[in-house]
């Protein structure tokens, strides 16, 4: 049958409620059940590859439109570049459909029964490369669902979209056939997370060693912030905040995403302000600044988003600097430059950052505790953030800046993100955001404490170092491995059994 209206709507109803379960609406009941009218189309529909287009660019325009509310660029090229990013994430939900059709015509309930792992394989896929976008897994849903979203530390957060894609396509199929056997099977497959979260959560994750950290949240206005004559105003406000006195003395202040809005190494005057607020405050101060370098000769330089770290006893900041490892495609850098040239004409909000690609451990305070750093993107990355933690990192520390998307749905998203990184590596996350959502959250996806968006202000927390090594740590991408291995073996399969009569 082909696609109609009828078939549209019910694509847009899926794509709809799928995302009332995402940040912040945070209704995150409804991806338990928001697959089965694009169950239903795939099913009947003869174009499987259209269906899931069409499912595909409702879902993504629903998650990414904030993309569109830019006021770094203009706004229709904003919302023409939101639409493109758009059409091509829906790309994914094309394939998944495409495949699914073909497995269909041979075996319908194989097909089914695949579709879950096809779905995981897609997502899994689409966090590698320069164009890799894990923002829209499905299992980034259940960021505040803290008993299921417990199983992320098994293998990620495509554990979490397994789980969730298997319980749709069994409720599917008890709703098309009623049976015991399957009703027993369903509740079996929702149970089974949630009792996991139990146990989890009552299991002790923490060591005996701890830190006071301090986050700094200054709400600095996106462009106020580069107006050259803000500078020292921006630093002294961040150095006032810092020095708050509260119950307890902090062992780390963290500032956000470039928070020093100029190239710190060129400036003296910088360094003697953040060494000496490390230094009175007999604390390690962790902040982000621009930083640059030189690749091939003097006459030209690299401009990097980086993390500088000052020590209280030390004279000079610290000379281990992380640069951020995922930049934005068209945001922070142009993709294969050469052949786009005419794209750095246009002011479409873009920077043009590098990056020296550190991946050595990163430590503070006189203990040298390892601790991941990411900045802003990078947390979208769970191998990223878990080749820390094998490395020996006890800590996450997030710095980001979302404020370029205003009170929209961006920040939320991005904040819930940071649960799920934090339960996947049994790490407590500190999150350092310019205009909020800062956050403390434990090691078991819980948020200690928060500065909502658009608020000036600081929170004090004492972390216990993570000690538990989850199985996703240990293991990194097997389990997501052995689910596309599944998947390729399924749709080899189907290609050759007889079509079903």
């Amino acid at each position: 049958m082909k696609l109609n209206w009828k078939y549209i709507a019910l694509l847009f109803l899926s794509a709809a409620v799928m995302e009332f379960a995402f940040a912040p609406f945070n209704q995150f009941y409804t991806a338990f059940f928001s697959l089965l009218p694009f169950l239903y189309v795939l099913e009947k529909t003869k174009n499987g590859f259209l269906a899931g287009m069409i499912w595909g660019i409702f879902y993504s325009i629903f998650s990414i439109h904030w993309l569109a509310l830019n006021t770094g660029t203009y706004w229709w090229l904003a919302s023409f570049s939101m639409l493109l990013g758009a059409v091509f994430l829906a790309l994914n939900y094309a394939v998944i459909g495409w495949i699914f059709k073909i497995i269909q015509r041979k075996h319908t309930l194989l097909a089914f029964s695949l579709f879950p792992f096809i779905w995981v394989t897609v997502e899994f896929l689409r966090s590698f490369g320069i164009l890799g976008f894990p923002w829209l897994c499905i299992g980034h849903s259940q960021a505040y669902n803290t008993l299921y979203i417990q199983q992320s530390d098994i293998g990620g957060v495509y554990t979490v979209s397994l789980m969730l894609l298997i319980t749709n396509v069994f409720l599917y199929l008890l709703i098309k056939t009623f049976s015991k056997k399957r009703f027993v099977a369903l509740i079996a497959i929702v149970l089974i997370p949630f009792l996991y979260g139990i146990i989890m959560v009552n299991t002790d994750m923490q060591s005996e060693n701890s830190l006071h950290f301090r986050v700094v949240q200054p709400n600095i206005g996106a462009k106020e912030k580069w107006v050259p004559k803000n500078r020292i105003p921006i630093v002294n406000k961040l150095d006032s905040l810092s020095r708050i006195e509260t119950e307890y003395a902090p062992d780390v202040i963290v500032w956000p995403e470039t928070a020093v809005p100029y190239y710190l190494r060129s400036s003296h005057y910088f360094i003697h302000l953040l060494n000496r607020c490390a230094r009175d405050m007999q604390s390690t101060l962790i902040t982000g600044a621009l930083d640059y370098f030189y690749r091939d000769s003097l006459a030209w330089f690299e401009s990097t988003n980086s993390i500088f770290i000052f020590e209280p006893e030390n004279t000079i900041y610290e000379n281990i600097i992380y640069d951020k490892i995922h930049l934005v495609p068209f945001g922070e850098f142009t993709p294969a430059k050469k052949w786009f040239s005419w794209l750095n004409n246009m002011e479409y909000g873009q920077s043009d950052f590098s990056t020296r690609n550190t991946t050595h451990i990163m430590r503070m305070t006189a203990d040298s505790i390892a601790f991941t750093p990411m900045i802003c993107y990078d947390s979208v990355f769970p191998h990223t953030v878990r080749r820390s933690v094998v490395q020996g990192s006890k800590y996450n520390i997030l710095i980001t800046n979302d404020i370029w998307f205003g009170r929209s749905m961006g920040p939320h998203q991005h904040a819930a993100i940071s649960v799920v990184r934090a339960v996947e590596t049994r790490r407590p996350l500190i999150r350092a955001a310019n205009a909020g959502i800062s956050m403390f959250i434990e090691e078991k996806g819980r948020v200690l404490h928060s500065i909502p968006l658009y608020t000036t202000g600081i929170i004090d927390e004492t972390l216990a170092a993570g000690s538990y090594t989850s199985l996703y740590v240990k293991t990194g991408n097997l389990f997501s491995i052995i689910v596309s291995i599944i998947a390729l073996f399924g749709f080899l399969l189907s290609l050759w059994i007889k079509q079903e009569k």
